[in-house]
Formats: structure tokens, C-alpha cells, sequence
């Protein structure tokens, strides 16, 4: 039997997994994200590592192997991220040293978390590559639509390898592989400069007022319980206070704009947020279509699939598409990376069978 706990660090989200092979089957035991901002307290980290085993190790019982991605790195209490792929993999020895952790690579392989700085430029961002990887197993052709709650990977997969034009995250950006949007903790300001109010042009502040998450939550498009990161101002996750966080990215506040008013703020932002995304997801899409010659199924995962997701594909006319809960249920759809590294884990770890 194999027991195999996999990690996604974010650099605001921990998202883990625990799966478990017993003759010859996999099965997901248990799933989670916890909200962690790594660059507030990330010489905090080996605490919450300890949590996590604890719990899992008293409800479950013992692990037998641990594995991780990151994107943490990136955080800005690092000066670089070879500084930071050595901070994460020393928190995971600390706490996983007895079941000597690995970090995914870029050429598919699990590096010993002890050698992962010597070749960090191989192992930093590798959690969309563990998706797509996974997903490569299942699907040949396909393009990897994963809405998280702060960014968007696009990632084409072609005859059942990952296909993507970047790797690193510099790449992907200039490839809209990546777009640094989501669902909840996006900057308002991050989407648009300006909006209409009442026919007039008005810009919007820079500071960090409001969210994406107080847009979707205004707009009925999430529910508190989706919720799992902080808000701009630190109150509660509420459509009072959602409608003041949206007033003040105008800096206005709710005595001065009608709730008519602030619900048009949010439907703006909510248009260009899609755009965003449907523009990216064309332009690889047709890419995709010249270089191989074939249509891709759109495979849908992450927070934002249902939100955000669906309506780009209908924009788009996007008839060849699913949400991928026949692998994970949908609930647990944002934790999707850290199933699918446990899953190749598995694959990886387990002996092939000889020919006849």
C-alpha cells in the first residue's frame, strides 16, 4: 500500500492531497487549501507543514511518501527564487525529512528536495506542469483551462504530452500561456483604469480597495463558503462590505453611489475579466489549431471553472469542453494541481509489469 501526501505551496495558498493505492487502485482520502501569505510570514511555514501532518497522520494514519510543487518563490520576501526554492525545500525537510520529500522537475521527474536549489531554474513553477502532465494521461488532444483565485494557465496538450510554447513564468506570460487574473484575489485595478458612472468616465483608484471576490460575490456568481483568502480591507466577506470595497475603488463609498451603481462597477469589471480570459484562451486556442491541425477539447479546472470558465467558453462558441470531475469532484477542483502531482507520484512509483 502507498500512501502519498502532495503539496502545491502558493505563494497564498497551500493546496495538499492525499491519495492512496491499494491493489492496483488510487483513491483520494482527503483534499485541502489552506490560506497562507507567504510573503506576511513565510519563516512561519514549517508550523503550518506541521499541522497538515498532524491532522493527517491522526485521521488517516501514516504517510509513506511526501511530494510538492511550489510557485511560492515568487513571493517578495524572497530577493530571487532560487532563494525561495531553497526556503520551501528547506520548511519541507524540516518537517517531511523521514519521508524525504521530492519536488516535481520540468522534465517530469521528482528531484530529492535537498537538490532542488542546485537546479531551481528546473523545479520553480512546476504546478501547472503536474496538471498537465496528469491530464496528457487522459487526454490527447487537449488545451488546459485552470482559473484559479489568482491566475489563469492555458495549457495545450498534443497527442498526450504538454505542448506548452513557455516554461517559465516570464515565457507563459509573453505566450498567454499565463494571465495573472482569477477569481478572488485580483486587484480591481489589475482588470480596468476606468468605468461608467451615471454616462460619465471616471478612473479608479490604484490602491488596493477591492477585489475580484467582491465582484463575483456581488454578482451572485460565488458564495461566501467559496471564499478562502483575505479581502482588501480585512472585513468580513459579506455583500455589505463587498459593496463597500467596490464604492471605494472610485473613492466614493456607499452614502455616495447607489447599489445600482456599484453592481454596474461590478458587471464592468466582470466583462473585462472575461475578455481577458477569452482572448488569451483565443489566441492559444488558434495556435493550437495551426500548429497540429486538429480542435482540443477545452478541459476545465480550478476555483473559476464554473464562474468564470463557462461563460468564456459560451462567449466563444466552445462546444468541445468538460469540467474535469470525472477525475476530482467538483468541489474539489482547486486543488486539482496537488491531486494530480500525488496521482503521477503514483504512476511514477509504481513498478511496470513485465512482458511475456
Amino acid at each position: 500500500m502507498t500512501v502519498i501526501l502532495s503539496l502545491d505551496i502558493g505563494g497564498a495558498n497551500t493546496k495538499y492531497a492525499l491519495l492512496k493505492k491499494e491493489r492496483g487502485e488510487e483513491r483520494l482520502i482527503t483534499h485541502g487549501s489552506i490560506y497562507f501569505p507567504f510573503w506576511q510570514k513565510n519563516k512561519e511555514y514549517p508550523k503550518l507543514l506541521r499541522q497538515i501532518r498532524t491532522t493527517i497522520e491522526t485521521n488517516f494514519g501514516e504517510i509513506t511518501k511526501v511530494v510538492f510543487v511550489t510557485t511560492a518563490e515568487l513571493a517578495d520576501c524572497f530577493t530571487t527564487k532560487k532563494e525561495g526554492i531553497k526556503a520551501i525545500s528547506d520548511y519541507m525537510l524540516e518537517v517531511f525529512a523521514d519521508k524525504e520529500p521530492e519536488i516535481l522537475d520540468f522534465a517530469g521527474k521528482f528531484i530529492p528536495a535537498e537538490n532542488a536549489t542546485d537546479c531551481w531554474e528546473q523545479v520553480a513553477a512546476t504546478n501547472w506542469y503536474a496538471s498537465a502532465m496528469f491530464l496528457g494521461s487522459r487526454y490527447s488532444n487537449a488545451i488546459l483551462l485552470d482559473i484559479g483565485s489568482t491566475t489563469t494557465d492555458i495549457i495545450p496538450i498534443h497527442n498526450r504530452k504538454v505542448v506548452a510554447q513557455g516554461r517559465t513564468d516570464l515565457e507563459r506570460l509573453a505566450t498567454s500561456e499565463l494571465v495573472y487574473t482569477g477569481l478572488l484575489r485580483t486587484n480591481v485595478i489589475a482588470i480596468l483604469s476606468q468605468v461608467k458612472i451615471d454616462e460619465k468616465i471616471t478612473r479608479l483608484s490604484s490602491e488596493l480597495f477591492a477585489t475580484t471576490a467582491d465582484v463575483y460575490l456581488l454578482l451572485d456568481k460565488i458564495s461566501p463558503k467559496e471564499f478562502f483568502v483575505e479581502t482588501a480591507d480585512g472585513k468580513p466577506f459579506t455583500k455589505e462590505h463587498a459593496k463597500a470595497r467596490l464604492a471605494r475603488v472610485v473613492c466614493a463609498d456607499t452614502n455616495q453611489l447607489t447599489e445600482e451603481e456599484i453592481l454596474g462597477i461590478a458587471r464592468q469589471v466582470l466583462t473585462e475579466q472575461y475578455k481577458i480570459i477569452r482572448n488569451a484562451l483565443g489566441k492559444v486556442r488558434k495556435r493550437y489549431q495551426k500548429n497540429f491541425r486538429c480542435e482540443p477539447t477545452i478541459v476545465l479546472i480550478g476555483a473559476g471553472a464554473t464562474a468564470i470558465g463557462l461563460p468564456v467558453l459560451n462567449q466563444l462558441k466552445i462546444k468541445n469542453w468538460l469540467i474535469a470531475k470525472e477525475e476530482l469532484a467538483e468541489e474539489a477542483l482547486n486543488c486539482f494541481s496537488a491531486y494530480a502531482l500525488g496521482m503521477l507520484a503514483i504512476q511514477i512509483n509504481t513498478p511496470k509489469k513485465k512482458g511475456k
